[in-house]
């Protein structure tokens, strides 16, 4: 079943703000067949999750459908790529999986940033090959002001600090506390609220989602691997390889390589490809070859 979401929603649904489903057949032996290696090879169902804007809760209701579909099973397989979403999305998309599976791994081709690194450190495994990226734990925010325009939690932090730096360095604060004013004069204190807000909320869940299942028998440790996660690093972009995820912050990591790494990048390839000039947000797929759904 392949699961489709469009950027635009068109027709009547569009006037009345909703998003609706159409029923498709899709029919795609290549990727199908990729799939099922995967499976074969780790005796497991995979889920494709395939995101080229940020997530937030829609992705809740195509991921339920698929789980639905695939039932109780004893392993489940995210081959996941995105550069991030909501600060409670991870949360919400680990604990869903969990429902219908003992053993939750997450396999990244290319991009997992921000919170969706949140959803790979919550699974039991990460599996990585030599483009696989996670990211530090930074998630997106809409602006409150251009609702879409998306901004990472830890900008509004670094610009205070900046302010602050300058206005310390100063031989004349009083000077440049006015330049800087017209800054500070858009930094509304609801925003920073907000802001300071998802960061402490992104610390809460990276901390949660590890002492309850990567470290589960180690808390001091997923305190540290937490905060090293969410405060260490200064990019949003930051690539955290597979040596640095298993290595530095001691990450329960699966390296793939050879033959089993091939059908992965291929996998990730075919979507990649399929997603060429079509205005879609994400796209998910699993085994069933039986009739998916696009949303429009």
């Amino acid at each position: 079943m392949l699961i489709i979401h469009l950027n635009k929603v068109a027709g009547k649904a569009a006037l009345n703000g909703e998003r609706s489903f159409t029923v498709i057949k899709i029919s795609n032996k290549k990727r199908l067949s990729l799939l099922r290696s995967i499976e074969k090879a780790r005796n497991s169902r995979v889920i494709s999750y395939i995101s080229y804007s940020p997530m937030d809760d829609y992705v809740l209701i195509p991921l339920y459908k698929q789980l639905c579909s695939i039932g109780k099973t004893e392993k489940i397989d995210l081959l996941l790529h995105s550069y991030g979403g909501s600060v409670d999305i991870p949360y919400k998309i680990v604990n869903l999986i969990r429902e219908f599976c003992d053993q939750f791994s997450v396999i990244i081709p290319f991009v997992a940033k921000s919170a969706a690194t949140m959803i790979a450190i919550g699974s039991d495994e990460i599996i990585m090959g030599p483009t696989s990226e996670l990211g530090p734990i930074d998630p997106l925010v809409k602006h409150p002001k251009y609702e879409e325009m998306w901004v990472p939690v830890q900008s509004i932090r670094l610009c205070i600090e900046f302010m602050e730096e300058k206005i310390a360095q100063s031989s004349n604060p009083e000077m440049t506390t006015s330049l800087l004013y017209p800054i500070s004069d858009k930094l509304d204190p609801w925003i920073i609220g907000d802001y300071e807000k998802s960061i402490k909320a992104s610390y809460q869940y990276a901390e949660t989602l590890l002492e309850k299942n990567m470290f589960k028998n180690n808390k001091e440790k997923a305190k540290t691997v937490t905060r090293i996660m969410t405060e260490k690093y200064f990019s949003h972009g930051y690539c955290i390889n597979r040596r640095e995820a298993k290595d530095e912050l001691g990450l329960n990591v699966v390296q793939a390589d050879g033959a089993m790494w091939d059908i992965i990048w291929a996998l990730y390839l075919a979507y990649d490809d399929y997603m060429q000039n079509k205005d879609y947000s994400f796209i998910m797929e699993i085994t069933d070859d039986i009739k998916g759904v696009e949303r429009v």
